[in-house]
């Protein structure tokens, strides 16, 4: 009985694996497209950074942003600040990232200083690298009405190297984050401060992709 029971299972087994070769001669080459699906979509498509001189280098953050926005949202340099920091921290774990409460006490105690090239404050603080940040756009308002909720953050990003001659410009580019992505949302559902945070959240991720490679996995996330 025993000996009828493993023949049996011998058979099954021969069964499954000749089932298991059609399959693969079937597929072919699309097997092994469709097994690179597969994989893509766990782990998602690697994106090299569009900048790499960030990596173990000391690192300051400076935010600009105009009057009416100060006005408006006068924490938005100090939590444009703050995200971005915490998010070069979590991704560039080997460069130093200068405490952003030194370059926010820097610039309460020099009004003027956007007037100076940002080379030079870099130079202040002793680092290798400046990440200036010229916010464009910063508000949790939808543009058609004030009625609904919509964060919307738009910055001007450069990397200056203070260790070249001249401006010492090295990198640049324009992040755009929107919260919720999809569309407004009316105020009785969510609030400004949720609205904010999520935002803020985008940016300085969208902002760090630009340092270290990551992996698009679609649908909106990453890692």
């Amino acid at each position: 009985m025993k000996t009828g029971f493993n023949k049996h299972r011998h058979k099954d087994w021969i069964r499954s694996t000749a089932i298991l070769a059609l399959l693969a001669l079937a597929l072919g080459a699309g097997g092994c497209q469709f097994l690179g699906l597969a994989a893509e979509d766990t782990i998602g498509v690697a994106v090299k950074p569009e900048y790499r001189g960030l990596e173990k280098q000391s690192v300051a953050i400076v935010v600009y942003e105009d009057a009416s926005t100060m006005f408006t949202y006068p924490q938005a340099q100090q939590e444009v600040s703050a995200f971005v920091a915490a998010s070069l921290k979590k991704h560039l774990p080997k460069a130093h990232i200068l405490d952003y409460h030194l370059v926010l006490n820097y610039q309460n105690a020099n009004p003027n200083w956007d007037v100076l090239p940002v080379k030079t404050i870099g130079l202040h603080f002793g680092v290798a690298r400046v990440v200036y940040i010229e916010l464009l756009d910063y508000t949790v308002h939808s543009q058609k009405t004030n009625y609904v909720l919509q964060g919307d953050i738009k910055a001007h990003v450069v990397v200056y190297n203070t260790k070249i001659p001249g401006n010492g410009d090295v990198f640049h580019t324009t992040i755009n984050a929107q919260w919720p992505k999809s569309g407004p949302l009316p105020g009785y559902n969510t609030d400004a401060n949720t609205v904010r945070m999520n935002t803020l959240q985008r940016f300085s991720t969208h902002l760090a992709h630009c340092f270290y490679t990551w992996h698009n996995r679609g649908n909106g996330y990453a890692n």
